[in-house]
């Protein structure tokens, strides 16, 4: 009899013990939310994966829209940096990203690219610059 009680015991502490650790556990994921910039990030890396393979089926009236969400969203993001080296470079970004809509309205796909490539290595220099910064 006592052997069964113990049994019983353990059994339901150790119930009671993985129940409480897995709901601690699903607390914390569902709890760890992006931060805005990180969502304002991936949104630019969609835009300018959408771009891309825009410019690559020759859509010109696509990357002119996402080029122009791109600046609208740098530029408005860039006004309020207090950082000066983020803030010149998102406002490059913007200039980049603007230029990349003038080329797909002249359906200049070679100027694009390029201007294209420019917005990509901006973005490789803040990411080098900040983000990467040790």
């Amino acid at each position: 009899m006592k052997k069964s009680l113990y049994m019983l015991l353990a059994t339901s502490l150790f119930c009671i013990t993985t129940g409480a650790l897995a709901a601690d556990s699903s607390q914390s994921t569902a709890g760890t939310e992006i931060r805005p910039m990180q969502k304002a990030m991936q949104a630019r890396a969609g835009w300018l994966k959408d771009m891309n393979a825009n410019l690559a089926a020759m859509k010109y009236v696509e990357v002119t829209r996402d080029a122009k969400a791109l600046a609208t969203q740098t530029d408005a993001a860039g006004k309020t940096l207090p950082n000066p080296v983020a803030k010149e470079l998102t406002m490059k970004l913007t200039a980049y990203a603007m230029a990349v809509a003038d080329a797909a309205d002249k359906k200049d796909g070679a100027v694009a690219k390029l201007r294209l490539a420019d917005v990509k290595a901006t973005c490789d220099e803040c990411h080098a610059k900040i983000r990467d910064k040790k």
